[in-house]
């Protein structure tokens, strides 16, 4: 992270901050930071109809500036950037659904050279009027006789496009030039295949190349340029998943010490149908290769007393793989646990155990299309953390980790790919379960489930986006069932077949 982007995350985490600041202090990493004020800003039904932009209200601390990087968007969404280059003094306003607008511009216009950063949304319209000079002289040399009544030069409306990066230049005239990452790859694709067709050319007129030939050259000029292009690609897409991380690591820091943070808000909800009962789900992150819901009212008292009761007389401290196959104990886990088999030759006699477990393995399936059985899986954990009072220095929690691979490579057979977190109880103070580099934070409530899955439909498994923690239990008992699932095993190669590694025990050499 550079010296500029510490100082502006210094500041905002130390002040109040409101949409303007963030405005103005926003790069590329930062656009969607201005989320919870900006969609005030765009939406009619928050604004007076005056040409007066209503400033939306303060917000403090760290949170609103990680909603974005640390988590994704409105599908729809896109930031844009508006650069005044016409020589004049612009207003910009938002066009709403009953033709309304909404100033978006500084009350005194977008002055020459100044450049405005919005969040907006796919189709949204901006209508840009060119404001008269203190004389009351537009471009063309018109002559205003009140110039006080701020009379309007000309006109222009741009509407947002589905591209990212949006960059609309305003030029001398209203004439308006957009650049975006669909133009971005033009020019660069134009420039390669110009630069080839140029060579293999010259290489036909000099050597008779026929058509064969001809493409292969044309490949072989190509490959080089082409690979050069996604590398630096690369490189930038690296470059924000290390500061998503960086700014993951106060994100944790700043929710796990708020007991009154509520859960985060979900992008959208749905209701699932389970044997004619509804739960409401709600989605806190969607990508296809990381996914994060709750699901409200998934688990009953009777099927928490029912595993609980299972797992006492073989609860023990919580260990951590070690890296090298095994596991060991290890300070950044505090808690007791206890594996609970499941079952299933009781699940036709209504067994809690296996009822719940059933429920489980039908969401998970439902949300990923894994296909995943539950023969070979891992036993159910009973998991409990105790609090000791908010003076404790040691309390029970469990630091950030990954419950299976998170390096965003090819997914090795057998390992995790989805976790089903249940609470049974939940403590007074702490204990949320977080998940830091993507901005969702969820609070423990007695019955809801937390779920999330980390491959993606290409085989290739999640970057750290479902990493996640226990925050510390300062007061209460937090209680949880866990259930792991896998992909590549079943009955005759059962998951403690495997190490902690995913290698079949016995071939390690």
């Amino acid at each position: 992270m550079g010296e500029r982007e510490r100082r502006w995350i210094t500041s905002i985490a130390t002040s109040p901050i409101t949409n303007r600041s963030l405005v103005a202090a926003s790069d590329s990493f930062f656009y969607c930071t201005i989320l919870p004020t900006a969609k005030t800003a765009v939406h009619p039904t928050n604004q007076p109809t005056s040409h007066k932009m209503k400033l939306p209200r303060v917000c403090t601390g760290i949170a609103i500036a990680l909603v974005c990087t640390l988590g994704d968007c409105h599908p729809l969404e896109r930031p844009i950037s508006i650069i005044n280059e016409s020589g004049q003094r612009l207003e910009l306003y938002w066009v709403g659904s009953n033709d309304e607008m909404v100033l978006q511009s500084p009350p005194n216009g977008m002055q020459k050279g100044q450049t405005l950063s919005l969040n907006s949304y796919v189709n949204h319209t901006f209508v840009l009027r060119e404001l008269p000079s203190a004389s009351g002289t537009c471009n063309e040399g018109t002559k205003y006789s009140s110039p006080s009544v701020s009379p309007v030069c000309k006109t222009r409306y741009i509407t947002v496009n589905e591209h990212n990066d949006q960059v609309i230049h305003v030029k001398e005239d209203l004439q308006v030039e957009v650049e975006d990452s669909d133009t971005k790859a033009q020019t660069i694709t134009s420039s390669i295949v110009s630069a080839c067709r140029d060579k293999v050319k010259q290489r036909i007129i000099a050597t008779d190349l026929n058509a064969s030939e001809a493409l292969d050259a044309f490949a072989t000029c190509a490959q080089p340029l082409v690979a050069r292009q996604i590398e630096e690609s690369n490189k930038e897409i690296k470059a924000q998943a290390d500061l998503r991380v960086e700014l993951g690591e106060m994100w944790e820091e700043y929710t796990c010490s708020d007991y009154n943070l509520a859960t985060t808000s979900p992008k959208s909800t749905h209701t699932w149908n389970y044997q004619g009962q509804d739960h409401t789900v709600g989605v806190l992150l969607d990508r296809d290769e990381a996914k994060i819901h709750y699901v409200k009212n998934f688990i009953t008292p009777e099927e928490c007393e029912a595993i609980e009761k299972a797992a006492a007389p073989k609860l023990h401290q919580a260990t951590v793989a070690d890296g090298s196959g095994g596991s060991h104990l290890q300070k950044s886990r505090k808690a007791l646990q206890a594996g609970v088999r499941v079952p299933w030759e009781d699940e036709a006699n209504g067994d809690p155990i296996a009822a719940v477990s059933r429920r489980l393995y039908t969401y998970i399936n439902d949300a990923t299309g894994y296909g995943i059985e539950e023969a070979g899986q891992e036993e159910l954990m009973s998991i409990q953390y105790s609090g000791r009072g908010l003076n404790d220095t040691e309390p029970d929690r469990y630091m950030p980790h990954c419950d299976g691979q998170c390096d965003g490579l090819q997914f090795q057979d057998a390992g995790r790919v989805a976790t089903m977190v249940m609470y049974c109880e939940a403590p007074e103070k702490g204990g949320a379960t977080n998940f830091r580099n993507v901005g969702v934070h969820v609070v423990p409530e007695a019955g809801t489930a937390a779920f999330f899955s980390y491959l993606g439909s290409d085989g290739r498994t999640d970057n750290r986006l479902t990493e996640h923690s226990c925050c510390p239990v300062m007061e209460g008992d937090k209680k949880i069932a866990v259930q792991w699932l896998r992909l590549g095993v079943d009955a005759e190669n059962p998951w403690d077949s495997f190490n902690t590694l995913n290698i079949k025990i016995g071939s390690e050499t």
